[in-house]
């Protein structure tokens, strides 16, 4: 009898553990990125444009910077910018004169990806070609030398930064091009730190949202806790973008989303971190804050503003920064941008670059944390990472399309300072 019930509960556990795999693709943990111990969820872009390929000599061209490093793996060679040639050692070269190449294909990947490109060579009788030698150039990239199979298929791996590319194939006189585009790597984190809403509740969130599929995942992310927006595009600086730390503070909220929608569509240099919603319960409320003022109290071990300062070092930043908006009469009560001299000294050049190319004030400080020891800004600074603080000017709870477009060109300067667009 207890053998019956000892096979009856194996049966049980096997079903459930079928069930779970075969759940939904969003994976959970606590101990991945959390701080503190809290959780987050992942939700990850598909990437359906691979093409899978069993083919174990295929060369590689791409960026020596790529996620997916194949040259070490044995399966490709890796071709950098300075247009190198790799060339199979092939014991069969055909002889036949190639008339025709079939299968070609524009391509597409996601950014850390690799996807393959293959060209068909066909004899005037419309038979394969074995043994027939094929150059694949990736304009600006590199370019790799194959030989094609007994079904006369030559194939060779791609793996860029996120771009436009043109791909070039050449079979004896047989020449032609094929397009190869990477999009951005994009994911989004929900950080569960004890708050969540519904941003919707603000009408002029809701009215202002782009019609973007990523803006969209977001501001439903925020009834589950802090949405953050991971946005990889090749090799290059790591920055840290963060808006609505004020609930009511709305123009830089808007800008965020419409620098998401930007982001979202374009290559992109680097990684962009991007937090549009910091404060997600007082932006639902449409107040400033619920119990304390976040951009005060960052200095302060356990405080979700703390959090975000420990994010920006986990994740190696080179660069912050906070946007806001300031009501007239407030303090600082003007479009500025305000950073420090000490002791990270590139806060002072990407204050003044920001402010001159968008006509606002600046205000650079002696050193970080001088009027509030407890900003974001000013206790990412004091890690020795550049950081700003830009605010435009209007009355919280209210929008104009001016701010926003001020606000939105802080961010895009902050951005090409740091060479990400």
């Amino acid at each position: 009898m207890k053998k019956r019930y000892l096979m009856l509960a194996l049966i049980i556990l096997m079903f459930s553990l079928s069930v779970v795999s075969a759940s939904e693709n969003v994976s959970v943990a606590n101990d991945t990125l959390a701080i503190d111990g809290d959780g987050l969820s992942v939700i990850e872009e598909p990437n359906d444009s691979i093409i899978e390929s069993g083919n174990s000599d295929v060369g590689l061209i791409g960026d020596s910077s790529s996620e997916s490093n194949l040259s070490d793996s044995g399966s490709g060679t890796n071709v950098s910018s300075n247009n190198a040639q790799t060339t199979d050692d092939k014991s069969v070269v055909s002889k036949a004169k190639p008339a025709k190449v079939t299968n070609t294909k524009d391509i597409s990947s996601t950014y850390g990806t690799v996807v393959y490109y293959k060209v068909k060579v066909l004899d005037k009788a419309g038979k394969a070609i074995e043994g027939q030698k094929v150059s694949f150039t990736i304009v600006g990239k590199g370019t790799v030398t194959k030989y094609t199979d007994a079904n006369g298929i030559a194939m060779v791996s791609c793996n860029c930064s996120a771009g436009s590319y043109v791909i070039k194939y050449k079979a004896d006189n047989v020449t032609g091009s094929n397009t190869y585009t990477v999009k951005n790597k994009i994911s989004l984190t929900v950080l569960k730190w004890g708050i969540k809403g519904d941003v919707t509740k603000n009408k002029l969130i809701k009215k202002n949202m782009p019609n973007n599929a990523w803006v969209k995942k977001i501001v439903a992310a925020t009834k589950k806790g802090i949405p953050l927006l991971t946005i990889k595009g090749g090799s290059g600086k790591v920055v840290f973008m963060t808006a609505g730390v004020h609930g009511n503070e709305i123009s830089s909220q808007v800008a965020a989303m419409k620098m998401i929608n930007y982001l979202t569509k374009h290559p992109i240099k680097g990684t962009v971190y991007f937090m549009p919603f910091v404060n997600v319960k007082a932006i639902s409320k449409k107040v400033r804050y619920t119990d304390k003022d976040f951009n005060r109290i960052a200095d302060k071990s356990g405080t979700i503003p703390n959090k975000i300062v420990k994010l920006v070092k986990k994740y190696k930043c080179d660069a912050y920064g906070d946007f806001h908006t300031t009501k007239p009469g407030g303090v600082p009560g003007k479009n500025i941008v305000m950073g420090s001299k000490t002791p990270a000294t590139q806060s002072a050049a990407l204050t003044k670059y920001i402010a001159k190319k968008c006509k606002v004030n600046q205000r650079i400080y002696k050193y970080a944390g001088q009027q509030y020891p407890g900003g974001i800004n000013d206790n990412v600074n004091k890690l020795g990472i550049p950081a700003v603080i830009c605010e435009v000017m209007l009355p919280h709870n209210t929008v104009t399309t001016k701010t926003v477009k001020t606000s939105y060109n802080m961010m895009k300067y902050f951005l090409k300072f740091n060479s990400a667009i």
